[in-house]
């Protein structure tokens, strides 16, 4: 008999089934991999934009000699040695802006704000508590913080 070199036709389909599978679980592999790398990326970014205005907030706070809610509570007015500055939530358009006395009002975050509560200690009126959440696509953000005004009263 001649030795006959080649693949014969079977060969062929079961390497390339073979080829396919590998390739296809390959691109599977990449395309989730690629989309929790966004999800992951976008939750990050959220977090970062909320910590730095929870930040914003807490150091106005802070150096505050009073603090006022609006009425609808939507928004607060925090007095302090330098003039006022005021936060205030735009549920229709899912905006935090702030205006510092005599200047115009400006947006601190846009689009991904869900909800944002201000609340006034009761008993005390030194204490202001922050809720803020942001939401953008799949991904939220919330945090609370609870600021001690440093000037209460002076």
């Amino acid at each position: 008999m001649k030795r006959r070199f080649g693949l014969t036709l079977v060969e062929m389909l079961v390497a390339l089934a073979a080829a396919s599978i590998v390739i296809l679980a390959t691109a599977i592999v990449l395309v989730f991999g690629q989309r929790s790398y966004n999800r992951s990326w976008q939750q990050a970014n959220l977090q970062r934009d909320a910590a730095y205005t929870m930040l914003r907030i807490k150091q106005s706070i802070r150096n505050a000699t009073s603090a006022q809610l609006d009425a609808d509570e939507l928004g607060i007015k925090i007095f302090r040695p330098t003039g006022w500055i005021r936060f205030r939530y735009e549920p229709g358009q899912n905006d935090l802006r702030y205006q510092l006395e005599d200047e115009e009002e400006r947006t601190l975050l846009d689009g991904k704000v869900s909800d944002v509560t201000f609340e006034i200690d009761a008993s005390s009126h030194k204490t202001v508590t922050v809720g803020l959440e942001l939401t953008q696509g799949n991904c939220t953000a919330k945090m609370t913080s609870t600021t001690l005004m440093r000037n209460f009263g002076s």
